[in-house]
């Protein structure tokens, strides 16, 4: 039977799409502290050129002191000034982006299989597009998504320089600079990779000195800018919050108390393993492997950010096919330099994430795809093709599709009806409910005084971005000063910080139910949507 792979691609585009675009605005059920912070930036680059501490058109976006490249912001832009000032202009660039990274897998997995089954790129395509790992960051106004989607559209287009198309170099270029420039993990996965490519097309890459030489010529111009800026001491700030040798004292403070009793007792096997090199080299190869954990790939360990309730980050009806992948992996007719290729991203994908803390991570470890769903399509293809009875292929094939459907429809009703309702508090919702009643109220009160801690984290981002407060206006008062995590704002009659030295007479308070006193009385209980107490709005008198 003769497959019409066009219109199989676009029904798979059309499921894509439908993931990624329904209720938009409503899934994530609030915008995260992140989403607001791009969101509110663009908005004040949009309007004056310059971002909440009045830099003009800035190369990293300084939000809270966590400094972030700009490049995603710069993509919500031309959003904002077409929808306004939304959850869902913020996250429009990273959906659309991630509607072209599914075509983009298709061509990239074809070229990777070329020779093969022609079923495999299209299986892996319908994998990715359903895949709940991409669904879930995809939704999020956030750069990773941008950043790997360029990463793929850099792959694709380096493999088809491989077959003759010597311009895709160049264009291959470009998309890893903007990967490189987009989001921190890409400053490890692009050099890596590259590191892989010329090492496999090395005699390709010499023999077209001019466009290489062209193609590393425009990528160097385009992160120079972003390169130079990494080296400030400033903008160093993330790297030291998040590195994993440099934030686990406790574990290297008990690795030392080892060596010293080593020594003590002349225990020259337990001295080559308790030290400092040793020890961070043992720290980030458990970092590394904890994110090939079946169980927080496939399962669910908990109340875990980025995962829908009893769901993984890859569906579960994958893992035999993913294992018995590599069992025929050699086999596959995939060509030698493919298959090196292959494993060389999935692995290089997760090394960001081994590096930093709070491992495994999901969003640092996002250039893992589309690794898993091209291996599981090659398992399917690997047992079909094994199956020689027509009866039984019907029957494998059928019984399949019946266990796909029911995975991913279980995977919408938890992803779009359970997280909303069970996982509402990982997106700090309440805040904007809460600074939207007090809008209406507080010229009832001489001062509003809002918490900066736990459920209103950075709670003055919220305010801003609500308020669509003018970023002119809040530039002329003084704007953001520091953007230390723990800064005190004042915008108007609104006071953001701790409150503990903030009680007074004819005030509305906006905090978490542990923080409130006694001589405060309560005017409205935020809920969660599964009616839990998420903040509470006191007033003194």
């Amino acid at each position: 039977m003769k497959i019409n792979k066009t219109l199989i691609l676009g029904l798979i585009i059309f499921i894509a799409i439908l993931f990624r675009f329904l209720n938009l605005s409503l899934v994530p059920p609030q915008p995260s502290v992140d989403e607001v912070s791009i969101g509110y930036n663009a908005f004040s680059i949009l309007k004056t050129g310059a971002d909440e501490y009045g830099t003009k058109l800035p190369v990293l976006l300084r939000a809270y002191d966590d400094w972030r490249p700009a490049v995603y912001v710069y993509m919500v832009i031309p959003f904002i000034s077409l929808f306004g000032l939304n959850e869902v202009s913020i996250r429009l660039p990273s959906v659309i982006l991630s509607v072209l990274s599914v075509i983009a897998v298709y061509f990239l997995t074809k070229h990777l299989t070329k020779g093969t089954n022609v079923g495999i790129p299209l299986i892996a395509t319908f994998l990715f597009a359903i895949s709940p790992m991409s669904i879930y960051l995809s939704r999020l106004g956030h750069e990773a998504n941008a950043s790997f989607s360029f990463l793929l559209f850099g792959i694709l287009f380096f493999l088809r320089f491989t077959k003759g198309q010597k311009w895709n170099l160049v264009l291959s270029g470009v998309f890893f600079a903007l990967s490189f420039n987009s989001y921190q993990s890409g400053k490890i996965v692009v050099p890596a990779l590259l590191l892989v490519f010329i090492a496999l097309y090395f005699k390709k890459l010499l023999k077209e000195k001019t466009y290489v030489l062209l193609a590393a010529l425009l990528s160097f111009l385009i992160i120079l800018p972003v390169l130079l800026s990494s080296f400030d001491e400033n903008a160093l700030i993330r790297f030291k919050g998040t590195s994993l040798l440099g934030n686990s004292p406790a574990y290297f403070e008990k690795v030392f108390e080892r060596s010293l009793v080593d020594r003590q007792r002349n225990d020259l096997f337990g001295l080559i393993y308790d030290n400092s090199k040793a020890a961070g080299v043992l720290l980030i190869s458990n970092a590394y492997l904890s994110h090939l954990d079946p169980v927080w790939l496939f399962l669910n360990k908990g109340e875990e950010p980025f995962k829908a309730p009893e769901m993984g980050l890859l569906y579960l009806f994958e893992l035999p096919l993913i294992l018995i992948s590599l069992m025929f992996l050699l086999n596959s007719g995939i060509q030698r330099k493919n298959i090196a290729l292959i494993i060389a991203l999935g692995l290089i994908g997760i090394l960001p994430a081994s590096i930093t803390t709070g491992y495994p991570h999901a969003m640092r470890a996002y250039a893992l795809l589309p690794i898993p769903q091209l291996l599981a399509a090659i398992g399917f293809v690997s047992i079909f093709s094994f199956i020689r009875n027509k009866k039984f292929q019907y029957l494998f094939v059928s019984s399949s599709l019946v266990i796909v459907i029911f995975s991913s429809l279980w995977f919408f009703h938890s992803y779009f009806v359970l997280l909303p309702r069970e996982l509402s508090h990982h997106f700090q919702y309440g805040v904007i409910n809460a600074i939207s009643h007090a809008k209406k109220i507080d010229k009832n009160y001489d001062k509003v005084v809002i918490s900066n801690k736990d459920r209103l984290f950075e709670s003055y981002m919220f305010y801003l971005y609500f308020n669509k407060y003018d970023p002119t206006l809040y530039q002329k008062k003084g704007g953001t000063i520091s953007g230390g995590f723990e800064e005190e704002h004042i915008i108007d009659n609104y006071i953001f910080g701790d409150i503990k030295d903030k009680i007074g007479r004819n005030r509305l308070y906006i905090i978490n139910p542990e923080e409130k006193k006694p001589e405060m009385r309560v005017v409205k209980e935020i809920k969660y949507p599964n009616g839990q107490l998420a903040l509470i709005i006191a007033e003194t008198l």
